[in-house]
């Protein structure tokens, strides 16, 4: 097995797990009340996917023909880009994410656990959400760093906290510019969690100290790899939660850069 397979495959285990995949659907179609505990906690930090959904707005020039949510997971950013896009297309390297997203495009709404305590859980039932457009959207099963060429250009392309789970970050973000059509855009979200489960420390774009003794952070690294081609349009802080049981919850800090096609 290749290397960089090898590591996809070790990180990508997790998301291979019903437990896990209930988290998601909580965090991409969760109501406000089953994050905040009796109305507490930030409510800033909710419906992130949402949010990436609508990281086209106000994007001078943008046209809405296409757009590809790289890294899909479940599909609620997915689906809020479908509210202003022809088409959708939702691409996760998770056979299990990708066929719950579709059961919900298939039903409009399903029945998930959600931990309380211990070994205590309680039924959701989640919904698509209001005024999307299921019609325009495909969710299909594949590999960041090998996406098919005839999937075609897109004007849009979310890869939401998607770098820092990539065996080779770099090289899928190379291979991405040939995706993106003129004047279009590539909306990067990450907290840039580098873990050597899913990326060799070679390949981290950023948190490490270079040979030369230089602090190396992502957005730099970023800034360099897209460079010539693309210019960074917007940088924004963009918190989010995903929620564990009923008293714990993830909260985390993603930076949100834009970039525009030249």
């Amino acid at each position: 097995m290749h290397w960089n397979s090898l590591w996809m495959n070790m990180g990508s285990e997790y998301y291979e797990d019903q437990t896990i995949v209930h988290e998601y659907l909580l965090f991409h179609y969760g109501e406000d009340h089953e994050f905040l505990l009796n109305g507490l906690g930030p409510k800033e930090a909710l419906h992130f996917p949402t949010r990436c959904g609508k990281l086209w707005r106000d994007l001078e020039g943008l046209r809405r023909h296409r757009a590809l949510d790289l890294g899909c997971a479940v599909g609620g950013a997915s689906l809020e880009l479908s509210k202003a896009f022809d088409e959708v297309i939702g691409i996760d390297f998770s056979e299990m994410l990708i066929e719950a997203a579709q059961a919900l495009l298939d039903s409009g709404s399903q029945l998930i656990s959600k931990k309380i305590e211990g070994d205590l859980t309680a039924d959701v039932t989640i919904h698509l959400p209001k005024d999307s457009h299921p019609e325009r959207v495909a969710f299909r099963q594949g590999d960041a760093m090998k996406l098919p060429t005839d999937i075609g250009q897109f004007d849009f392309i979310l890869a939401a906290n998607l770098v820092d789970r990539l065996p080779d970050p770099a090289n899928c973000l190379k291979a991405l510019k040939s995706f993106v059509s003129e004047n279009g855009r590539i909306a990067i979200t990450s907290p840039y969690t580098w873990l050597e489960t899913f990326t060799d420390k070679d390949n981290w774009l950023g948190g490490f100290v270079s040979e030369s003794g230089e602090p190396i952070r992502s957005l730099n690294t970023l800034t360099k790899l897209f460079s010539p081609d693309f210019e960074l349009e917007k940088r924004l802080d963009m918190p989010f939660l995903i929620r564990e049981h009923e008293r714990k919850n993830q909260y985390t800090f993603a930076e949100a850069t834009i970039w525009r096609r030249l």
